[in-house]
């Protein structure tokens, strides 16, 4: 065997190695196969949650509760309303790492897998801690304003998002490759 190309190989890997950049793994790279259901569910995301966040002065306002919906103004005060602010930080905090995630992804930088598994364990407990606020109220549940169903239907969907999609990140010869700034 000739010598020469194994110095090349070694001279590839301490030039990868004092640059910073990973060497790039055999196979595949690139935004497609996989990465493509993640391009549209990050676009998908963005619209809905823009569409949450832009509703939300019609979905606080108290007399939308109170007249059409026959609530109690105390119930709206002390159930709704925080539910109601919940939802609303929830979908800016969302929004924000949606938005973060798709910069990253076009940028092809290391950080993007990580924050996409930080934001699919962060729809896991946003849907659990909405789930809890709506359960451990029960005038609500009694009047059929609050149903806890959506809200653990989220959990479940939620779940098995990050037990398709996290381990991806995690094994994928293309992700690996992609994202290697």
């Amino acid at each position: 065997m000739d010598s020469r190309y194994g110095k090349q190989d070694e001279e590839k890997d301490m030039h990868s190695y004092r640059s910073g950049t990973r060497p790039e793994l055999p196979g595949i790279s690139g935004l497609g196969g996989w990465l493509i259901l993640i391009q549209i569910s990050l676009w998908a995301s963005l619209v809905f949650l823009l569409s949450d966040i832009s509703s939300v002065t019609v979905i606080m306002d108290p007399a939308r509760w109170e007249g059409s919906r026959g609530v109690d103004p105390q119930l709206y005060a002390e159930v709704i309303r925080p539910l109601l602010w919940f939802g609303f930080i929830s979908s800016v905090i969302l929004f924000v790492m949606v938005v973060v995630n798709l910069v990253l992804l076009y940028r092809r930088k290391r950080l993007f897998p990580r924050l996409m598994i930080v934001q699919y364990i962060v729809n896991v407990i946003i849907g659990v801690m909405t789930w809890i606020l709506i359960a451990q109220n029960e005038v609500g549940r009694e009047e059929h304003v609050l149903d806890a169903t959506p809200a653990f239907n989220l959990i479940v969907r939620s779940l098995l998002t990050c037990c398709i999609f996290i381990p991806y990140f995690l094994k994928s010869v293309r992700v690996k490759n992609t994202f290697i700034k």
